[in-house]
């Protein structure tokens, strides 16, 4: 990640962007997250960013589908998606990170659980 740059999210767009903070204009880089409708949340740990995401709704569940909601690492770097966790089968609300060793993701009240992740 280089100084100077701002990443964002969106929940209703499956899409990170990187801005520059001297020129807001327009994003400099648009990262698509395939299959994410998505993104609640994020959290940079090492040299990584952790996205709490919100993917396509699978169907079947008591509430006429579940929500699948992943934990996508990327790479500052290259963007690319390091690796796709599988969360929670409610939408994740947080991310943080416990001594840069753990992320833990907590979602919503119908799934109600924490998770922690190691950090690689």
């Amino acid at each position: 990640m280089e100084l100077g740059q701002l990443w964002t999210g969106c929940p209703d767009s499956g899409e990170l962007c990187v801005w520059h903070t001297s020129d807001a204009k327009r994003p400099v880089k648009r990262i698509p997250l395939p299959g994410i409708s998505g993104v609640n949340c994020m959290i940079r740990v090492k040299d990584q960013i952790w996205v709490g995401c919100q993917g396509d709704r699978v169907l079947g569940g008591p509430y006429g589908g579940q929500l699948r909601s992943l934990v996508l690492v990327v790479d500052p770097g290259s963007h690319a998606v390091q690796k796709e966790l599988q969360a929670h089968s409610d939408t994740i609300h947080t991310l943080c990170s416990a001594e840069h060793r753990y992320v833990l993701s907590g979602s919503g009240r119908r799934d109600g659980k924490i998770a922690i992740w190691k950090v690689d």
